[in-house]
């Protein structure tokens, strides 16, 4: 069986994860779904659930041949442009390519996704990752998601150190602070944009991987309200509680994860509350630190 790779031929974790089954002798390939279709062709057959792919190289690869897709980075498509004309043939040839790699991201046959289309959909749509997770029992931060003024003041009363972060995702999390509460500052930035603010829960950043059963945890140990703009921060591998590894199984489910990295904030009494799953989280700088065999796990989960 072949493997692939879907990112971009810069990004470090999808060369990462090329070279490391390459050099494990499996059959692996990059998909840079950016060259489709100028430089990448497709076929795919409806009727018999099949089709193939012929890379910039030539080689062609049925659908039936691929065993595993790791799916580091959606990079859209070739020609990509949210300003071209509704009805001009940028844009239909946009939706079009869009349309047929979207069919095969949803194809129903052997391939094993890490992870899924769908599970990415969910990651995009936040509000409802964190519905779905709540409604399994699983403690989330009180969260608001919306853009009336009235209710955002509200929120922010009874929340006082409440933070902030987009709902769709490419920006830091930050505290609220009485600027932003300004009432033209307010009113000019949710007439463009919602927000989510949610709880500031006192306590420690924990994130843990999970692949299929099994799972790593440690403690990001920061000051900083969103660890990723730490750079010194310490990285101290810990237990997962059972309890847990149990709602990692459920929210996996939950998801139509195959793997993931799940952010918590383990407050000052040691209860979880989720943050996010992120269906392709970077892991080589945690791996390094923690020791952690997140890539062997990976890759093994890929061809097994």
């Amino acid at each position: 069986m072949k493997h692939l790779i879907l990112g971009h031929e810069n990004d470090l974790h999808a060369r990462t994860m090329l070279d490391a089954l390459t050099a494990r002798g499996h059959q692996a390939h990059l998909v840079a779904s950016h060259k489709f279709p100028c430089e990448l062709q497709m076929s795919v057959e409806p009727g018999a659930a099949g089709g193939s792919l012929t890379l910039a190289d030539g080689q062609l690869i049925g659908f039936d041949e691929i065993g595993s897709v790791y799916w580091r980075n959606f990079c859209g498509v070739t020609g990509e442009t949210t300003k071209a004309t509704r009805g001009s043939v940028e844009d239909i040839a946009y939706f079009d390519s869009m349309a047929c790699l979207r069919s095969w991201f949803q194809l129903e046959n052997q391939t094993r996704w890490m992870n899924s289309w769908t599970a990415f959909q969910s990651h995009q749509e936040k509000p409802q990752q964190l519905q779905l997770v709540a409604s399994a029992g699983v403690t989330i931060p009180r969260t608001y998601v919306g853009n009336n003024a009235q209710h955002v003041l509200a929120f922010c009363k009874a929340e006082p150190h409440a933070i902030f972060k987009p709902v769709y995702g490419g920006a830091q999390t930050e505290r609220i602070t009485d600027k932003h509460l300004d009432p033209a500052h307010l009113a000019k930035a949710l007439t463009r944009a919602p927000i989510t603010l949610q709880q500031y829960v006192a306590g420690t950043n924990i994130r843990t991987y999970a692949i299929g059963e099994q799972v790593f945890s440690a403690e990001m140990q920061t000051e900083d309200v969103d660890f990723r703009t730490d750079q010194d921060m310490l990285i101290q591998p810990i237990e997962t509680p059972p309890e847990i590894a149990r709602q990692c199984a459920t929210i996996m489910g939950l998801l139509a994860l195959r793997w993931t990295a799940i952010d918590w904030r383990r407050d000052v009494d040691g209860r979880y509350h989720f943050l996010e799953a992120n269906p392709s989280p970077m892991f080589i700088g945690f791996e390094r630190k923690t020791g952690y065999p997140i890539m062997d796990t990976l890759i093994a989960a890929m061809v097994s």
